[in-house]
């Protein structure tokens, strides 16, 4: 995964503007577990930047985006962003919507089995698991 160092330099070789609200917004980012949807980044930065606005938060997710420093996923109809970048599988709480990351070792074992079952080059791969997690599964089991 990235540093917040590299993020930033990079940023800034491209002649964007590094502000201080865009440094927490990444830093935010690298630093939860958690995949977090705009507002949420937007109600953490907000204590200490009480000025950002959503705007601000959404047009730096953009950004970050564009240059795929973050990525973007679905869950149940809210956008939820990631700073893990690298090929990972997300497991999401079809109840509560937490997602958990699942180690790279257990992808790259999928895609040596994928590719020598389909005679495949695999290049990249995305993939994402639904269930419940350990707080909500007891609701669901009888």
């Amino acid at each position: 995964m990235q540093q917040i160092e590299q993020i930033v330099a990079s940023l800034r070789d491209e002649g964007f503007r590094i502000t201080p609200q865009r440094i927490a917004i990444v830093n935010y980012l690298l630093k939860t577990e958690d995949h977090p949807s705009a507002e949420l980044i937007h109600k953490v930065i907000r204590k200490r930047y009480p000025m950002v606005s959503l705007s601000t938060v959404y047009k730096t997710l953009d950004l970050l985006k564009e240059k795929k420093l973050v990525n973007e996923m679905d869950v149940e109809g809210e956008a939820r962003f990631d700073a893990h970048t690298d090929e990972h599988i997300n497991i999401v709480c079809m109840n509560c919507g937490k997602i958990d990351d699942i180690d790279e070792d257990s992808l790259k074992e999928i895609q040596v089995k994928a590719a020598r079952k389909s005679k495949y080059l695999i290049l990249k791969s995305s993939f994402e698991l639904s269930g419940y997690c350990s707080n909500c599964k007891s609701k669901f089991q009888g």
